[in-house]
């Protein structure tokens, strides 16, 4: 009865212990949350008129998630969009970035006091130019790391906080670069090439390989580049998947968000979020919405999150999707 008892004991103490994960994700004009198993899928965003959001990445702590919001439209005037942050709750939101400009895709510093993200202050007219910039949170305080006439998206900082991330066309070929954290030592990660189009790199856990997608003039796949050693591993995903953005699940999955391709009627299909399993190549779906493209996805495992060990918070995230 005494090892019953003990047993029993262990149990309960080690159950409220047990990792959990959430992905934040864009479905429609919304930021939608749900366990990484697909369930408890709820919106997260309140929603403005005429404006629409995107882009949602979890902060280092899980409890911020910043994301990009597009202002609501002026008459006679184009789209403008901001970088924003709003508590893990769904409380507090607010603007990080001023000004009227188009900037894109943020990625936090690991210490969750920066955020880096692309923008088009300070560009010429009319020359589609975007560059590398960084803020400081709590004083909105701007640094520019790139200064090129390209079209530059898609950064990511490594979880290490030694390097970025980008996706540029510098070289006429759109490719991935990489920089350090202070924007020096600018350089392709992988040369360009014609007819191959690279994006959305994102880091792995320990910042040895960054993850993007590729498209070759044939098929979209994804490619795991070790910096390390130089190394490309090309994930053998279905050939009919379009592959929008993808992200780690930790060190055995990738989360991706997918579409079948049908040539008769490319619209037909929508993406959905995916979880890829490195090892097995095989695929779950989490997502199921035909009307509407599920995307722009990022995973946390709440075993950083602000949880105590002597009893979980149901946390409310919003109205259910509907």
């Amino acid at each position: 009865m005494q090892l019953q008892r003990l047993i029993l004991c262990c149990l309960l103490f080690l159950l409220p212990t047990l990792t959990h994960a959430k992905i934040v994700f864009k479905s429609g004009s919304d930021i939608y949350v749900m366990d990484d198993d697909g369930s408890n899928l709820n919106v997260f965003t309140s929603r403005v008129p005429g404006s629409s959001v995107s882009w949602p990445v979890w902060s280092p702590d899980g409890k911020q998630i910043a994301f990009r919001r597009r202002r609501p439209i002026v008459p006679k005037q184009s789209p403008t969009y901001a970088i924003y942050i709003i508590n893990s709750d769904g409380t507090s939101e607010f603007r990080v970035t001023e000004g009227d400009d188009d900037e894109y895709k943020p990625s936090w510093s690991p210490d969750g006091k920066y955020l880096v993200f692309t923008s088009d202050r300070l560009a010429i007219p009319g020359k589609g130019q975007k560059d590398v910039w960084t803020v400081n949170i709590a004083t909105k305080a701007l640094r520019r790391l790139t200064r090129t006439v390209s079209l530059t998206t898609a950064v990511a900082w490594s979880p290490d906080g030694k390097y970025i991330a980008y996706r540029d066309d510098i070289s006429g070929h759109t490719t991935i670069h990489l920089m350090r954290a202070d924007g020096s030592r600018q350089h392709e990660l992988v040369k360009g090439e014609g007819g191959h189009r690279r994006n959305f790199p994102r880091w792995s856990v320990d910042s040895q390989s960054v993850l993007y997608t590729e498209w070759n003039g044939h098929s979209e796949k994804v490619v795991i580049h070790n910096i390390k050693h130089n190394r490309r591993q090309v994930v053998d995903t279905p050939n009919n998947w379009l592959i929008h953005s993808v992200c780690f699940m930790g060190s055995k999955y990738l989360l991706m968000s997918a579409k079948r391709w049908n040539r008769e009627n490319p619209g037909a299909e929508k993406y959905d979020l995916y979880r890829y399993h490195l090892v097995t190549g095989e695929s779950v779906n989490l997502t199921n919405t035909p009307a509407v493209d599920d995307y722009m996805a990022d995973w946390i495992s709440d075993d950083v999150l602000p949880v105590s060990p002597q009893g979980k918070k149901k946390v409310t995230w919003g109205e259910l999707k509907q």
